[in-house]
């Protein structure tokens, strides 16, 4: 009897503690086709390979007050023609902090939203594989622009598992009403398995961008029109040889978009970069990519894009087809929608 009475009691003070804070809820689904033809000079640097699937992501959590909360929650990925359980689910746990222009996320959330690298060093198919920031994200923001730090463990060191972790900054600093500097930077350490086979090696790679660029979205009709030139590099060590090999090269890039038309175009020239999380066909050394893009919906709950793009590798032409949809219901943390189109 008594066991039942403290049963009720904590239940009772466990839903009157729920109903005391403002509950949240997050709902986003999306789906993705990323079609690669790679043949000729591409294959030698990315895998020509069709990626297929949807994704459902679904959070519950409740504010603590005004600043902070908590939220839980699945990601789900479904690749089309696989098992139900073809991929494990992700799970979403993690407390969020903001106010005064400070964002602070600690726990297991999602990466898409937060951070903007360009595609040679962190790939965009991070967001439908990898979903999730395992560890901690810090924001800061204001009138001169904006700047964060995160980590994100990949590995705890077992028999079979690799000790392994991303860690790095990126933020853009205001130059003029025009003008602003991007930088980037992140580092990726991968350490031995437990008992230390005889043929392990630990590998460090990190990798960094440093663009100076211009925004002119404001001073035309256009959705946006923005340039960025500067440089993109990287380090990459596998000890114990002692050797650090540090690539570096030019890097430019333009975005113009009209309401439903636009075209993302790229150049890499330089060193072939080695960078882990990285999009491959940076690895040539001479690099250059267009998009040709639609964007079939796009209102508060849904954003879409369809497109084809080229890629010239070494003098060889290849292409890609993609086609992304992504429906948001709900929000956990003002910062997390604002930084998609930052």
């Amino acid at each position: 009897m008594l066991r039942k009475i403290i049963l009720a009691a904590l239940f009772a003070c466990t839903v009157g503690t729920i109903e005391a804070q403002k509950l949240n809820y997050f709902v986003e689904f999306s789906h993705f086709l990323d079609n690669r033809e790679y043949s000729g000079n591409g294959d030698k640097y990315a895998l020509s390979q069709t990626m297929l699937g949807a994704r459902l992501n679904t959070m519950l959590g409740a504010k603590i007050d005004s600043a902070q909360g908590i939220m839980a929650g699945v990601n789900y990925l479904y690749e089309y023609g696989d098992k139900i359980d073809g991929n494990t689910p992700t799970i979403n746990l993690f407390y969020h902090y903001q106010k005064d222009g400070l964002t602070g996320l600690l726990g297991s959330f999602p990466r898409r939203g937060l951070l903007d690298y360009p595609l040679a060093l962190l790939c965009d198919s991070l967001d439908n594989y990898r979903p999730d920031i395992q560890g901690a994200y810090l924001e800061t923001r204001g009138k001169w622009g904006y700047e964060n730090f995160w980590c994100d463990w990949t590995g705890r060191q077992r028999t079979d598992v690799k000790e392994s972790f991303l860690a790095g900054f990126s933020g853009r600093i205001n130059l003029s009403s025009l003008l602003f500097f991007d930088h980037y930077f992140y580092m990726y350490h991968r350490a031995l398995y437990a008992g230390h086979l005889e043929d392990d090696h630990i590998r460090d790679n990190g990798a960094f961008a440093l663009l100076f660029g211009a925004d002119f979205t404001r001073k035309t009709k256009l959705k946006e029109l923005s340039f960025k030139l500067g440089t993109l590099g990287c380090y990459d060590r596998d000890r114990p040889d002692p050797s650090l090999h540090f690539l570096a090269g030019a890097f430019a890039q333009a975005h113009i978009y009209s309401k439903r038309f636009g075209i993302d175009a790229s150049y890499y020239r330089g060193g072939k970069l080695r960078i882990v999380n990285g999009d491959g066909l940076y690895r040539s050394g001479d690099y250059g990519r267009v998009d040709f893009a639609f964007i079939p919906v796009e209102n508060k709950y849904v954003s879409s894009r369809a497109a084809i793009c080229f890629h010239i590798t070494e003098g060889s032409l290849v292409n890609s087809q993609q086609l992304s949809l992504i429906l948001k219901l709900g929000a956990f943390c003002k910062t997390y929608h604002d930084n998609l189109s930052k």
